[in-house]
């Protein structure tokens, strides 16, 4: 089987045995890959491999049905399938990212942009005057959402939208609520600007807890300050990264 020591194979079969909750054998692995449209390998090529895995402390052995013998997932075994899930989600990013600019999406960005760090800190600086508890409660849960997920080394680009528009929502005007879910619905870049930002020179660290502060402080001018430095920073970002990545030629 070509390619099969490749790092997908690895996830895949690390990730089937996992799910399974019990001890699986090389035999039924084989069928389960053949069945997810992968090329075909033998039981005794799965079998190596396992027990390569098995070498490395990812896996360990176990009897199931009485006598014949599985391999169950170990937890070095599952820190390697988050290992792989980061790695994986990082080259998507990666491809996802490179994808904006080479194919003229860089233009429809910035404007974007451009338009939130217009319309957005006027809408955090609202939502300072006008949020409710519960509003001020959807922002916290956020919040505290995008810290799990750093914590866990996963991605918070899932939380960026909601956050924004949980405070156009706070800020009371339904219409610039409306607003800024429409700028968000076209197309979310917010796991592209996550990479971004991550391999960008700039150091550019998210300000969304301290709009969050402002905002549960009633501190209008600062929420809009904030919000106004924060887009304007992701400005600053994807222009550094497309300067970095495409020798300064922009396309779009």
């Amino acid at each position: 089987m070509s390619g099969f020591d490749s790092k997908k194979t690895e996830y895949m079969l690390l990730h089937m045995i996992a799910d399974s909750g019990h001890p699986i054998g090389a035999g039924f692995l084989a069928d389960m890959l053949t069945s997810e449209g992968e090329e075909a390998a033998s039981e005794a090529t799965i079998g190596r491999y396992l027990r390569k895995l098995e070498k490395q402390g990812l896996l360990r052995s176990e009897k199931y049905n009485g006598r014949s013998r599985g391999r169950v997932i170990t937890e070095d075994g599952a820190r390697r399938i988050r290992e792989l899930e980061i790695e994986q989600r990082q080259e998507k990013a990666m491809m996802d990212t490179m994808e904006i600019f080479n194919n003229g999406f860089g233009g429809h960005l910035r404007n974007l942009l451009l338009t939130r760090e217009i319309v957005e800190p006027e809408a955090a600086a609202l939502a300072a005057q006008n949020a409710g508890e519960e509003d001020i409660e959807a922002i916290q849960k956020i919040i505290e959402e995008s810290a799990r997920l750093t914590q866990s080394g996963g991605s918070m680009a899932s939380t960026d939208a909601p956050f924004h528009i949980a405070v156009a929502k706070a800020s009371g005007n339904p219409v610039l609520e409306a607003v800024v879910r429409m700028l968000r619905a076209d197309r979310d870049y917010s796991p592209e600007i996550e990479h971004m930002i991550n391999a960008s020179s700039v150091n550019n660290p998210s300000d969304h807890k301290s709009i969050y502060r402002a905002i549960e402080a009633r501190d209008a001018d600062s929420a809009r300050r904030i919000m106004k430095q924060h887009i304007h920073n992701l400005i600053v970002t994807v222009g550094q990264f497309e300067k970095e990545r495409t020798g300064g030629h922009k396309k779009g």
